[in-house]
């Protein structure tokens, strides 16, 4: 369909990736998708694996996120979660 943005599916690495780490190619999708020149999708237990990720990452840096915060990045993340 024309004017319609490209539509890409990602893994919860990627989605870490991209989150963590500010020059990857992981992240420069996230931002396409934020200023909507792509989109991308991920299933819900890919979601799963992020949370586990960051989870585990913000344990060995012994830092916590609420579940709170955890529906706060989902919801701010530029990903439709199926």
């Amino acid at each position: 369909m024309k004017g319609q943005a490209p539509a890409y599916s990602v893994d919860a690495a990627t989605l870490f990736r991209g989150l963590m780490d500010g020059g990857s190619n992981s992240r420069i999708l996230l931002d396409l998708a934020a200023a909507n020149e792509i989109e991308l999708h991920a299933s819900s237990s890919e979601w799963n694996d992020l949370l586990w990720l960051l989870a585990t990452a913000l344990r060995e840096s012994e830092a916590a996120y609420s579940g709170e915060e955890y529906a706060t990045l989902r919801s701010n993340l530029p990903v439709v979660f199926h």
